[in-house]
């Protein structure tokens, strides 16, 4: 082996270490974004659970107020 060979695989070895040391941070990154796509998820699916149960309970009104206008002979022009 040549004394050129040895600083060939340092420099190779330096290059490997800065690219190991981007790649954590990129990591460290992806886990931050990961940690709020998380929460913004779980939020988004408790509203989406409240407009349902919204949803549901304005068309049961609806009905009973169809019923009721039915009744009256009432009648509504859509």
């Amino acid at each position: 082996m040549t004394y050129v060979g040895i600083f060939d695989e340092l420099k190779q070895v330096e290059k490997l270490k800065e690219k190991i040391k981007l790649l954590k941070t990129r990591i460290k990154n992806l886990e931050g974004l990961e940690k709020i796509h998380k929460k913004n998820n779980g939020d988004l699916r408790v509203h989406i659970t409240k407009l349902e149960k919204e949803i549901y309970q304005l068309k049961k009104d609806n009905k009973i107020l169809e019923e009721g206008n039915a009744a009256l002979g009432i009648e509504v022009k859509k």
